[in-house]
């Protein structure tokens, strides 16, 4: 039995660290797991930074959002793969692993006059984001664009 460590309104962590979101509407919700790239952070931290984004493995429907916990607490889960959102978490975690991120709400906050908040990561070692899959940058295959031209090899010549 997996049991949910932390949970705080629809997202929470699992006793493993692994982190999940409850998505939908809370009558035909399901699970959605995150990804984290940012060691060190407290769950909080992570959700207020934006540090998470999906995994791409998703669960079956639910009829309530205890339905989905109470499932998940006894191995009851049926996970499946979810590609457009595993790309789409990929470039969330692309655009929000830069050293200088923050999340719009509080740059908002903050141009309104709210004190700015130093990222939680600064001064702190840190190891470069991770993708459990592989992908062409970690892979070191060039996989061309399918619509991309290139550009052939011949140059105007010189005058």
């Amino acid at each position: 039995m997996v049991r949910i460590r932390q949970r705080q309104d629809r997202h929470f962590m699992d006793d493993e660290g692994r982190m999940f979101w409850i998505n939908g509407p809370e009558e035909f919700c399901y699970l959605s797991e995150q990804r984290q790239w940012r060691a060190g952070l407290s769950f909080q931290q992570v959700l207020e930074w934006k540090q998470c984004a999906p995994s791409g493995l998703v669960s079956q429907r639910f009829g309530s959002i205890l339905a989905a916990c109470e499932a998940f607490e006894h191995n009851q889960v049926i996970w499946s793969h979810d590609l457009y959102l595993r790309r789409m978490g990929d470039q969330m975690q692309l655009h929000r692993s830069a050293t200088d991120y923050r999340p719009t709400a509080m740059k908002n906050a903050e141009a309104a006059g709210r004190r700015v908040q130093p990222q939680p990561w600064l001064g702190t070692a840190q190891t470069a984001p991770s993708c459990e899959w592989p992908s062409p940058m970690t892979s070191g295959q060039d996989l061309p664009h399918p619509r991309r031209r290139r550009r052939s090899g011949l140059k105007a010549p010189a005058h």
